[in-house]
């Protein structure tokens, strides 16, 4: 549980009149601009953030593959089956990306998403 940045929403939520929800979602679209910037494409990546502890998750959604040719958004077979014994080429795979990676940028863009916010 992330209580620091809880207790920051809640004083930005009184003090500033914006709503929680709103904060959340500035904050989840910065840790996918940070993605972004730090994997090359974020079409297939999504984050879910659970609004009572603040912890998220990252993660990509690939296209199981026989041949890979976009490793952003496909993964072979073979890969697949490792982590997915069950899976067949076509299918659909959920990655966990590991968030420690970017998560410098990502604090600071949040920090900047929020600021954003509050400027409007």
């Amino acid at each position: 549980m992330n209580t620091e940045l809880l207790e920051a929403l809640d004083l930005l939520e009184r003090e500033k009149d914006i709503s929680r929800e709103v904060l959340f979602e500035a904050i989840e679209n910065s840790l996918l601009i940070a993605c972004r910037n730090n994997f090359g494409k974020a079409e297939n990546v999504h984050i879910t953030m659970d609004r009572e502890t603040c912890d998220y998750e990252v993660y990509a959604e690939k296209t199981v593959v026989s041949e890979v040719t976009d490793k952003s958004l496909e993964i072979s077979l073979e890969d697949a089956k490792k982590d997915f014994p069950d899976v067949k080429e076509g299918d659909t795979v959920r990655i966990d990306i590991n968030s420690k990676e970017f998560g410098r940028i990502a604090t600071q863009n949040a920090k900047n998403a929020i600021l954003q916010k509050i400027r409007e």
